[in-house]
């Protein structure tokens, strides 16, 4: 990632943690982070080949651990597209099989935190889009 583009990321948290906390946000209320752009992976459906969109938000501990987030987006991604590849489509029908999912994510983007900043930086993991076809 560009030192220019890590930078405008960085920017763009800073001013919205300051426009949050200003508009009396600050103290408890929690920063979303989007990992963008969205995953695609293939999914099995038996013997077929499908493939799964899906986008993904965090739920930071601090505002000031977004920085971690665009810092090792890299890493957080590789994560997430081991973990998503080859999903079975059934697994993906309900709402169990997602809650699952989404509880995996969270472990995997922890981990790789833990690994590499030494905090877990995040609460939790939220499917905003999830398209199979």
């Amino acid at each position: 990632m560009s030192l220019i583009r890590l930078s405008l990321i960085m920017i763009g948290f800073v001013i919205y943690a300051s426009s949050q906390a200003s508009a009396g946000g600050g103290g408890g209320t929690s920063l979303y982070v989007s990992l963008d752009p969205a995953f695609v992976v293939n999914v099995n459906d038996g013997t077929r080949v499908r493939h799964m969109q899906i986008s993904l938000q965090v739920k930071l501990k601090q505002a000031d651990f977004a920085a971690y987030i665009a810092e090792h987006d890299p890493a957080i991604r590789h994560a997430m597209v081991m973990l998503f590849s080859g999903q079975e489509t059934s697994r993906l029908k309900t709402a169990a099989g997602k809650q699952e999912l989404m509880n995996e994510a969270l472990l995997a983007i922890q981990q790789v935190l833990e690994e590499n900043i030494g905090n877990t930086a995040i609460d939790a993991v939220y499917f905003t889009d999830l398209i199979v076809q």
